[in-house]
């Protein structure tokens, strides 16, 4: 063969706070993408429009090809998004993913994670030509961690027949097929673990993936997460809540309150816990008291 394949283990640092955006003033414009007026903060580069939802997608997409200098979405400017901007609109998810290909990048190009597992891989092609039927599929790689069978190339399922370009055309034809609105509901949407499309025939928002069991919100595609005290996926004012039951089209004040809100549980719940401490060595204290 032509390749020597290597793996490599890779532990993903865990996304350790909130990033602080810069609170520009929203202006209402046209996004280039959807062509909807909307509240946009216009890119740092191009300073051209372009609304969060279409932002989202676009950076999304970009991570699952395992992009880590990410294009500007405007086709006439040439520029790359700095690393903030691609950081403050990523979901979680993605954002773990990209810190991936990022400190890879800054390592070594050769490496990439499992689409499945994330488990990474090395390869190095060797100095004799392939022959052709081993250059077609020089760069398969069958994940030695979960046995799943990729294209290291565009970073996808493995397409046995069909090259990366024809790939990508089919698959951006089922994503727009997905995204497209019938009868008041997505036609599909992506597990965010194991990336499978699914649809919704009836029932609530709260689908489970019938590959990897992942809980997910199919409105919004998130993961359901709930905390005590901090509720979930179905709560309005919660940091874990679907984007859609509070204030869709703001989403900048969205999270400013739900923040608040977080932050003022987060004061609270210690003096609750001091209070109850208290008041229960005083019913400890008054015991004793009426025993003598």
């Amino acid at each position: 063969g032509g390749i020597e394949v290597l793996d490599v283990y890779l532990l993903p640092e865990p996304f350790s706070g909130l990033l602080g955006g810069d609170f520009a003033p929203l202006l209402l414009l046209s996004c280039r993408v959807c062509l909807e007026e909307k509240r946009i903060q216009p890119l740092p580069c191009c300073k051209k429009a372009v609304c969060e939802e279409c932002l989202q997608r676009y950076l999304s997409a970009q991570v699952q090809l395992g992009q880590a200098d990410i294009k500007c979405p405007i086709t006439e400017c040439s520029e790359h998004l700095d690393e903030t901007t691609v950081l403050y609109n990523l979901p979680h998810d993605d954002i773990i993913k990209y810190k991936y290909f990022l400190e890879l990048s800054r390592i070594d190009s050769s490496t990439k994670p499992c689409p499945q597992c994330k488990h990474f891989t090395t390869f190095r092609r060797r100095g004799h030509i392939p022959t052709p039927a081993k250059l077609e599929n020089k760069y398969k790689i069958q994940c030695p961690s979960c046995q799943f069978v990729w294209c290291f190339k565009c970073h996808s399922p493995w397409h046995e027949g069909v090259n990366c370009k024809e790939y990508k055309k089919g698959d951006k034809l089922l994503r727009h097929w997905a995204n497209e609105i019938e009868h008041g509901q997505r036609n599909a949407q992506k597990c965010p673990k194991c990336k499978i499309h699914i649809q919704r025939t009836e029932g609530c928002d709260h689908m489970t993936c019938s590959q990897c069991n992942t809980n997910f919100c199919y409105r919004c595609g998130e993961r359901y997460r709930q905390l005590r005290f901090f509720g979930d996926h179905t709560s309005n004012l919660s940091i874990f809540g679907c984007k859609y039951r509070y204030l869709p089209e703001r989403p900048h004040l969205r999270r400013l309150v739900r923040g608040s809100v977080c932050a003022g549980k987060l004061l609270i719940t210690p003096l609750i816990l001091v209070l109850g401490l208290a008041l229960g060595a005083v019913a400890v204290v008054i015991g004793k008291n009426c025993m003598n």
